[in-house]
């Protein structure tokens, strides 16, 4: 039996919960300093943490990739050349709880 590993191969951790969603066809657009506008055919939920994947061409290095944590603000449907689409807001900067036009009104 000399062939039998010595080390554990796996460890068994603690379940954690989570959900991974991806966003296909999606443009993302900046809008200021630290909101983003994205148009895609799925709506996102307010105060969802998101990651934009940012790929920025340089002529020197080549690709720059760039991951940015970004908190949804608002999701709305709209039509855009006659086709629905979510416009959803996002906000890049510290992941702040998101404050409907909802909440505000009702106190």
């Amino acid at each position: 039996m000399s062939d039998r590993r010595s080390y554990n191969r796996y460890r068994l951790t603690e379940a954690a919960e989570g959900t991974v969603r991806l966003f296909p066809d999606v443009m993302v657009e900046p809008l200021g300093d630290e909101e983003w506008i994205a148009m895609g055919r799925e709506a996102a939920v307010a105060g969802e943490t998101l990651i934009l994947d940012i790929v920025l061409l340089d002529t020197d290095e080549g690709e720059l990739r760039h991951r940015l944590p970004v908190c949804v603000i608002d999701s709305r449907p709209i039509i855009l050349d006659g086709d629905m689409r979510h416009r959803i807001r996002l906000h890049s900067g510290p992941l702040a709880p998101a404050l409907f036009e909802q909440q505000i009104r009702r106190g």
